[in-house]
């Protein structure tokens, strides 16, 4: 475990009800609930599993950088590259 802050990509752990998963998206509020979505792996079944909303201060991080950032390059005039479609 680490003193840090959690941070997108890192496997994480709600300290209160024990979900873990991928921090997944950083939302920051005015009033300083700051809160991550945390998608878990998926179920036994292989269909997903829902993420959730967890406070920043409830979260643990149990694996920094478990996941790398994907950064896209951007093209000639303007154009980038787009994430592949679904």
């Amino acid at each position: 475990m680490t003193n840090r802050l959690p941070a997108l990509g890192d496997k994480v752990r709600d300290r209160i009800t024990g979900f873990e998963g991928i921090a997944t998206t950083h939302a920051a509020h005015l009033t300083g609930c700051d809160r991550f979505w945390v998608t878990p792996p998926v179920g036994e079944d292989g269909k997903p599993v829902d993420g959730m909303w967890v406070d920043i201060d409830m979260l643990e991080i149990t694996q920094p950088s478990a996941i790398e950032r994907v950064e896209y390059t951007r093209h000639a005039p303007g154009g980038i590259d787009l994430p592949p479609s679904r």
